[in-house]
């Protein structure tokens, strides 16, 4: 095998598929990119997030638990063993604070807040909240104090 710089890879190694975690990796790349999302679905996701966010701040946790997606809310249901508004409000979310960044790909969103990031997909009644409290962590995935399966 001709390990030159600048040769060309062997023929195999030319058609070769790449690995799982390269596909998965470039997938996340193309989602966080924000690549091609209209302003429209932008300001829809960014409302439903700084709606999520006024919810909680104001202690509605019943209309937060109305913007959660359906797994979420029937995780932390499941998780915490008494119906959403009572698990909510006992999660510890941060104060989010104002919206900063907006990205969106295809029917996932990712908002960025003062003190927390949303994760969101949309549906057909429109976005909603997959993963709440988001810390990133350094070459890892999110850690969400709130997500759905």
């Amino acid at each position: 095998m001709d390990t030159t710089p600048g040769a060309p890879p062997p023929r195999a190694a030319r058609h070769a598929r790449p690995a799982g975690p390269v596909l998965v990796c470039a997938a996340a790349a193309v989602l966080l990119s924000g690549c091609g999302a209209p302003a429209s679905r932008q300001d829809a996701a960014r409302e439903v997030g700084a709606a999520f966010e006024r919810a909680l701040a104001s202690g509605d946790h019943a209309t937060a638990c109305a913007l959660l997606a359906p797994v979420t809310r029937e995780r932390l249901e499941e998780q915490e063993e008494r119906p959403c508004a009572a698990a909510l409000g006992d999660q510890d979310l941060p104060r989010g604070g104002a919206v900063h960044g907006t990205e969106v790909y295809g029917r996932q969103a990712l908002l960025r807040l003062t003190a927390d990031t949303l994760f969101l997909s949309q549906f057909r009644g429109g976005w909603k909240v997959v993963a709440a409290g988001c810390e990133p962590r350094r070459d890892l995935p999110y850690r969400c104090t709130v997500e759905g399966a």
